[in-house]
Formats: C-alpha cells, structure tokens, sequence
C-alpha cells in the first residue's frame, strides 16, 4: 500500500512543512503478529519518523470494534523520553493511517497537548 499512495503523500509533504513528524505505532502484540508496524511503513520513505509514543496492548484491537467501544476506548498511548527532548514551540505532524471515530488521533494528540506543545496537526491516509 505504500507503494501505491507513495507519490501522493510525497506531495502533500513538500507543500506543508512540520517541526517534528511522528506516528501512531502499533501495539507490541499487533508488532509482533505482522512482522512490522503498518504506519510506520507507509509513511517512513517520506518522512523523517520520530518514534515518540508507545502503544499499550488494549483488550481488542480498534478493527474488531464497534463505533461506541472505539469511542470509549481509555488512552492507550504513552510517550517515550525523547519527547522531552523536543521544544515545545515547534510544529508536530502525527500520522495514521486510518481514520474511523478519531479516537486512536485524539488519545495521541492528547499525550502532546499534555507535553505543552502548541501546534499539534494530524494526517491520515483514509477517512
């Protein structure tokens, strides 16, 4: 699928500029079940990718949800030590891949509205 949607969001990344760029990782479980973390993948040839949340294991992955649960999902991220590192006044760009309820992109927006960053944006491949 990167292959696929590469030139588009190469695009899209040279008209918008970002401080920082992160991403929604996978959980340990779901890592370990693919081989490989999905969103990272798709965005890691564009992107220079800072790895800046961990992903708790939830008790069923957002797919196997429906709307309500996804909704009333509890935060499931935390962030890593190298957040800290960052300065807060510069721009952080998280990406997904999918957007659903908007749940997953809150939770994470959260961590760093939380770190005291101010210009927080968000792309997804797919609503």
């Amino acid at each position: 699928m990167a292959k696929l949607f590469f030139q588009d969001i190469k695009s899209w990344s040279q008209r918008n500029h970002f401080d920082v760029v992160t991403y929604i990782p996978a959980s340990k479980s779901h890592l370990q079940a693919r081989g490989f973390d999905p969103v990272y993948e798709l965005y890691a040839d564009i992107f220079d990718l800072k790895q800046l949340l961990t992903k708790v294991d939830a008790d069923k992955p957002q797919a196997q949800k429906n709307r309500l649960e996804r909704l009333s999902t509890p935060q499931t991220f935390c962030a890593l030590p190298e957040l800290n590192q960052i300065q807060k006044n510069q721009s952080i760009l998280i990406l997904d891949d999918i957007y659903t309820t908007g749940r997953t992109l809150m939770h994470a927006h959260d961590i760093f509205f939380r770190a005291n960053f101010k210009k927080i944006y968000t792309f997804s491949l797919s609503r």
